[in-house]
């Protein structure tokens, strides 16, 4: 049969809360904040806060990976769906809040304006009404062109600043390869396009086939190895 669980918030006790194990619910929440910590490639879960929350599943135990809906966002009520391995046990609705390094304006800029450092500053804190994706960095967005006019105080995310890939397509680029504290240098080649952070496939030396590599900053990446190896 399946349960339906309503926490109202941490620190609440409720007596539907009882139908289901504390350590059930300890799951979904702990599945939720890897998930979006995961989304904003934030260092710790320990910076994603799951307040209210509702569950209707009918396993919270394994190894259960929350999935959350395109398009949700912090701050609000963001459906998950629940999976354990291969399997769809439930559905979770959660309102998430996250904490991480940010950029915000400090002042008004105009539509199609290129963002200036004068307008902008670093912060690390909470990011209200954002989506579950990483933000951009403070030079990333100087210079980048803002999609509609922003006002002081906006937190600035890829869908209201237009910023460049790092990686292109086709690109020559820098790669690392690090194994303990070791590091090699060489040159390969993007397939396909990236920005900070993304995972992209490049052609590297006289190695056959592509290697998956993440974008460290524009036209450098390190190569990512599945097991220890030589560095040649």
């Amino acid at each position: 049969m399946r349960t339906l669980v309503l926490l109202v918030c941490a620190g609440l006790a409720l007596p539907a809360a009882a139908a289901t194990p504390a350590t059930g619910l300890e799951a979904v929440r702990a599945a939720i904040a890897q998930a979006v910590a995961e989304r904003f490639r934030a260092a710790s879960p320990a910076q994603v806060v799951v307040g209210e929350l509702r569950v209707d599943a009918t396993d919270t135990g394994g190894d259960l990976v929350a999935v959350p809906d395109p398009g949700a966002r912090t701050g609000r009520p963001a459906q998950f769906t629940l999976r354990a391995g291969s399997r769809r046990v439930g559905l979770a609705v959660a309102s998430v809040t996250v904490s991480v390094p940010h950029v915000r304006t400090t002042a008004p800029v105009e539509r199609d304006a290129a963002v200036t450092a004068e307008a902008v500053q670093e912060e690390d804190g909470q990011v209200a009404g954002v989506r579950f994706e990483p933000l951009p960095r403070l030079d990333e967005v100087i210079g980048a062109h803002a999609r509609r006019p922003l006002t002081a105080g906006e937190v600035l995310s890829h869908a209201v600043v237009i910023v460049p890939d790092a990686v292109r397509a086709g690109d020559d680029v820098k790669v690392v390869a690090r194994v303990g504290a070791l590091e090699a240098w060489g040159v390969g080649r993007a397939s396909a396009s990236g920005r900070v952070g993304d995972i992209v496939r490049i052609t590297h030396g006289g190695a056959r086939g592509l290697k998956p590599a993440r974008v460290l900053s524009p036209g450098v990446v390190q190569v990512l190895l599945e097991q220890p190896q030589e560095i040649r």
